[in-house]
């Protein structure tokens, strides 16, 4: 057996459509990094949405767009200092050339179709025009929106009437099982893998080779997706298991998911000191 393959056991076997990079375990579902699915080949940093009285109550979001899945009053200032945080990244980073980035339509944004994503962007956008003058147009990537939890969507636990989904729900939190899909109803964390590996795999071809960088307002759950697909060290533990609810970005916490000479694909973003 290859050096490499050691911390590896016989039961995990690779997922399909994974290029054999992540591996599932047959009786836990859990699932293990072996590299990178995607090797991106642009400069990309993905943002957590801004806390919703939904993540207060512990409710799974997926992909409900109600009430009580939209910003809060401490989202907004999170939003706020991300855009502040983030700006300044993306200064500490290129220098005079975000300007010319700016300005030449080549600073991306990307974000979720959920209203909590896009109003995380717009704080950003309205920071930039504030610091640059220049308007910047978000694109709505649908790809980019949170898992789906199915028929439960937006409810927490002790609202899941169902005796096997609220079973199938702790499971998920404390096993970090990846081949829940809700009963047939929703995505298994495999299966937003799946769409992470589409997602990044037309960005490439999109902006490969070109004189960009993408920033993607996105979620909890799919920023560990896309995490683990380019290869994030920082979601392994133990034996290269992606613990992707344990490791879970912060709300409001940008994080890069690659840049010219990272070691590593993927790292937090270091907060400046809070603008009074």
């Amino acid at each position: 057996m290859r050096e490499q393959d050691s911390k590896f056991n016989p039961g995990q076997v690779p997922v399909p459509g994974l290029n054999g990079q992540i591996l599932s375990d047959k009786k836990t579902g859990q699932i293990f990094m072996k590299g990178p699915v995607v090797h991106l080949e642009f400069p990309m940093i993905i943002v957590r949405h801004g806390e919703t009285d939904g993540n207060r109550r512990n409710v799974l979001h997926g992909q409900a767009n109600g009430p009580e899945n939209q910003l809060n009053e401490t989202g907004k200032e999170q939003a706020k200092q991300l855009a502040i945080n983030l700006f300044a990244e993306l200064n500490r980073t290129f220098g005079p050339r975000l300007a010319e980035l700016a300005k030449s339509g080549n600073l991306i944004l990307l974000t979720s179709p959920l209203k909590r994503a896009r109003d995380t962007a717009q704080f950003f956008i309205d920071y930039v025009k504030e610091e640059m003058g220049l308007l910047l147009g978000p694109q709505v990537q649908e790809d980019l929106r949170e898992i789906s939890f199915g028929k439960i969507d937006g409810l927490a636990l002790d609202e899941i009437e169902d005796k096997e989904l609220r079973g199938l729900v702790v499971r998920y939190r404390t096993t970090q099982d990846a081949t829940i899909n809700w009963q047939g109803t929703g995505e298994s964390f495999v299966d937003t893998l799946i769409r992470a590996k589409r997602l990044l795999q037309a960005l490439n071809r999109r902006y490969q080779g070109k004189d960009v960088v993408v920033v993607s307002f996105t979620h909890g759950t799919f920023g560990s997706s896309l995490r683990a697909v380019a290869g994030d060290k920082g979601l392994a533990k133990g034996a290269n298991m992606i613990a992707f609810r344990d490791s879970i970005l912060g709300c409001g916490v940008p994080h890069w998911l690659w840049k010219q000479g990272m070691e590593s694909q993927a790292h937090n973003i270091p907060s400046p000191t809070k603008r009074a």
